[in-house]
Order: structure tokens, then C-alpha cells, then sequence
């Protein structure tokens, strides 16, 4: 019974998290792009922001819908990410790499 359990719940907390398309971005003077990824967890409120794959943000955003901003690094830049509710329902995080707008998240 404890098992079932466990796993409705592990289930129902992975079914919570969605992510957003990826998009692709190369800096100035790169010879590769990036490729920019999110998730965010509808129960939790944590939001993540990933580069080819590695985390470089992770945060919670407030749960009364406030505007929140994060920040973290890739490979030396600094990379931060900006995010809104619309309505309340729609997230759109605005992803910035060394001040150059790189992508925008939508959940």
C-alpha cells in the first residue's frame, strides 16, 4: 500500500513540472550556440534555467504572482532570468546572457 502511494505521489509531482521549448542563442564572436532550456514546478514554484544541459539557475519564485529575477553563470557569463505571470496563469521568464536578451521562457 506504501508503495502505491509513492509512487501516485512521485508521479503526480513530475506531472506538475513543465518545461519550456528550447531555443538556441549564440553570443557575439561564438562559433556555437547555446541551447537555453526551463522547467517550472506548478507545486513548488521552483523554476530552472538550463544551458546545453547544465542547470545555471534554480529558484523559487514567490507564490502571490509577483515579478521575481535570478541569476547564476555559464562558462563565465553571467546569466539571469527574469520572470512574470500574465493573468496569473501564463510564466514568461526573459533569459539575459552578459545583458544580451537570449531567449524567452514561456510555461
Amino acid at each position: 500500500m506504501n508503495r502505491i502511494f509513492l509512487v501516485s505521489l512521485v508521479l503526480a509531482m513530475a506531472g506538475c513540472t513543465t518545461a519550456s521549448p528550447k531555443q538556441f542563442y549564440r553570443p557575439a564572436n561564438a562559433e556555437a550556440q547555446l541551447e537555453i532550456s526551463g522547467r517550472f514546478n506548478q507545486i513548488s514554484f521552483e523554476h530552472q534555467v538550463a544551458i546545453n544541459g547544465e542547470t545555471v539557475i534554480s529558484g523559487e519564485l514567490p507564490y502571490n504572482y509577483d515579478a521575481a529575477s535570478f541569476s547564476g553563470e555559464y562558462e563565465g557569463r553571467t546569466v539571469t532570468s527574469d520572470c512574470q505571470w500574465r493573468k496569473k496563469v501564463d510564466l514568461s521568464c526573459l533569459v539575459s546572457i552578459d545583458g544580451e536578451k537570449a531567449a524567452t521562457l514561456t510555461f
